[in-house]
């Protein structure tokens, strides 16, 4: 697991229930239970970081200490409030804590049996600092036995904790090996099954916030190509790029929907592109746009003139072959065929088109249509999201649902909203597949934020308004 997915499944667990706290102390009687199940020991010391990792070891120390003798060594003060709590209760349970030193770091090794490494957990990036480098050197080099939390402190480094024995918690850590995690044992914290199946507010932890130096363009450039026969979903979709966060957007449609486009926002730059619909001879033209752009949103509002669907497929291979992201939406879909998406394509099909594009027709079964979303999006190597009454996301590897929307999200346009949320996010630079989920969440927020006010009234552009509060709430807290 990456260190982005832990936090996007806790903050799901807390979204169906299972509050951080009691992953906690799950996580710390797991640590206690596997210390006493496999070392032979009387006196222990507990190394704790100021993290939620130190939390979990000052919770094994609390459900050691009625067996054991049992020692905290504070490396820092807590400053997690989990982790400060846990603290608390250590202390009332009588448990000797230490603050760090070199004089007290040597004599309690010196005293103890077995040493619980939770300084350190995922996440962190570079060379360990004092005086973590100092307490992992000092225990590496300690005859007595280790147990790592989660992790082994500093795990990827060319310093890290030597432990005889891992407790990972739910799934194993990206770079884990029993080389450099000793036995590993995978621990069940009680992470709800919703959480791991399900997007939720924890997978916003994929949103990259703004830059304190950024400047113009920094942000992302969303090209939306659509338009013709319809003006408003090419228009929606522009604009809920820029509600996601795009620093621009553009809408290249055909010459007669452009000023429709052009009259909802002054924010939207157009192209206009000469005729009714796109067509083959439109890709000259779009080439600088193509260039400049960070992502391209492609279909909304196309129509299905059969030289569209040629011009379609001619801008997919112009992306394709650039390395472009790309979301295909609405009338673009059956143009993309069985391309190689490598990677950074969203396909955003309902029932419908999934069927043209695969020629695979869905039943109601919620297994069967993951399995053969996933199956899809596996042969075309990009990211499906199919929409419907639960939304069905893959990258071909992996399968999220989305149960965040509501009936009244069958409104006509809210499949444009998406796809510019999408187109977005990847020009943020967020992966396909995190850039899916986040846009499904978002989306799907919106929606439900419009409902409570606008009831049955609801419609596509009611959701643009709503976009940055979901965001503001999930991203800035």
């Amino acid at each position: 697991m990456h260190p982005t997915e832990v936090r996007v499944l806790d903050a799901n667990a807390a979204h169906h229930g299972v509050p951080q706290a009691m992953l906690m102390e799950n996580a710390g009687r797991g640590v206690a239970e596997a210390a006493l199940e496999n070392f032979d020991f009387s006196r222990c010391l507990v190394l704790c970081g100021p993290g939620n990792n130190g939390g979990d070891g000052l919770v094994a120390a609390r459900h050691l200490c009625p067996e054991r003798q049992v020692t905290v060594l504070l490396a820092r003060e807590p400053s997690s409030p989990l982790a400060r709590a846990n603290l608390r209760r250590a202390k009332k349970n009588a448990i000797s804590v230490h603050g760090y030193s070199r004089e007290a770091l040597l004599e309690l090794l010196e005293e103890s049996d077995l040493a619980i490494d939770a300084l350190l957990g995922i996440g962190i990036t570079g060379a360990l600092r004092p005086p973590f480098d100092d307490i992992v050197q000092t225990l590496n080099q300690s005859p007595v036995a280790v147990l790592a939390v989660d992790v082994p402190t500093g795990l990827g480094n060319n310093l890290a904790v030597e432990p005889d024995l891992t407790v990972t918690f739910h799934d194993l850590k990206d770079g884990m090996t029993e080389a450099n995690s000793g036995t590993i044992l995978v621990h069940d914290i009680g992470i709800p099954r919703e959480a791991v199946e399900q997007v939720g507010p924890g997978d916003m932890a994929f949103y990259t916030p703004f830059r304190q130096r950024s400047h113009k363009g920094q942000n992302g450039v969303v090209l939306t190509i659509g338009g013709g026969p319809f003006t408003g979903a090419p228009a929606l979709a522009a604009l809920a790029a820029l509600r996601t966060g795009a620093d621009l957007s553009l809408a290249a449609v055909p010459e007669r929907a452009q000023p429709v486009v052009a009259s909802f926002s002054p924010d939207l730059i157009t192209v206009s592109l000469p005729g009714g619909h796109l067509q083959p001879s439109h890709l000259e033209t779009l080439r600088p746009h193509l260039e400049k752009a960070d992502a391209v949103v492609l279909g909304p509002g196309l129509g299905s003139h059969p030289q569209t669907r040629e011009a379609a497929g001619e801008v997919i291979d112009a992306c394709l072959s650039s390395g472009k992201r790309l979301v295909v939406d609405a009338d673009a879909i059956e143009a993309f065929g069985e391309r190689n998406g490598r990677e950074r394509t969203v396909i955003t099909p309902h029932a419908g088109e999934f069927a043209r594009l695969t020629g695979v027709s869905l039943t109601d079964d919620r297994e069967e249509r993951m399995q053969a979303v996933r199956r899809a999006a596996e042969e075309r190597n990009c990211t499906l999201l199919l929409k419907g009454w639960v939304d069905v996301i893959s990258d071909g590897r992996s399968v999220k649902l989305n149960h965040v929307h509501n009936p009244g999200m069958t409104v006509g346009g809210t499949g444009d909203v998406l796809s510019g949320i999408a187109g977005a996010l990847l020009a943020r630079n967020v992966p396909a597949f995190n850039a899916a989920r986040m846009a499904a969440f978002i989306n799907g927020s919106a929606g439900n934020r419009a409902l409570a006010v606008k009831s049955y009234g609801l419609t596509a552009s009611d959701l643009l308004d709503y976009i940055p509060g979901v965001i503001k709430e999930h991203v800035d807290r």
